[in-house]
């Protein structure tokens, strides 16, 4: 008999997060693994996950990557690590803005406790878009 041998799990990086986006996988998941991986690698480990830039996109997931640059912001700022100068690119600000909680009475509160890195790029979630269960 022989036996496969399982493939080592490979965390997601934010490029292939985005990649899945467009691919058609749920938005919501991808980026959910993606935070859920960082966690999980060994701090010294993280930047990995996040030194190949996004791809190019168009139409609906401009938005995620426009999202996906500002979560990477806030983490690398977070943990203590640099900040990957692809962040900066003006292709991740939108031009209109992206409430992520709709209905007025939420949106006081998202633009008042919505961190910068998410704000300067037109998104906003409140203070808790990165935190999981």
């Amino acid at each position: 008999m022989t036996r496969v041998k399982a493939a080592e799990y490979q965390p997601l990086s934010a490029a292939n997060a985005l990649r899945r986006v467009a691919t058609g996988v749920d938005p919501w998941l991808c980026f959910g693994q993606f935070l859920d991986d960082w966690r999980r690698e060994p701090i010294d480990r993280r930047s990995a996950l996040v030194s190949e830039p996004l791809p190019t996109v168009s139409g609906g997931p401009v938005r995620w990557a426009a999202l996906l640059a500002g979560a990477v912001d806030l983490l690398c700022v977070r943990d203590g690590l640099p900040v990957p100068p692809w962040t900066r690119g003006a292709e991740y600000c939108l031009a209109d803005p992206w409430f992520l909680y709709p209905g007025w009475r939420l949106r006081a509160w998202q633009l008042f406790e919505t961190p910068v890195a998410l704000r300067a790029r037109n998104i906003f979630a409140g203070d808790r878009l990165l935190e999981r269960v």
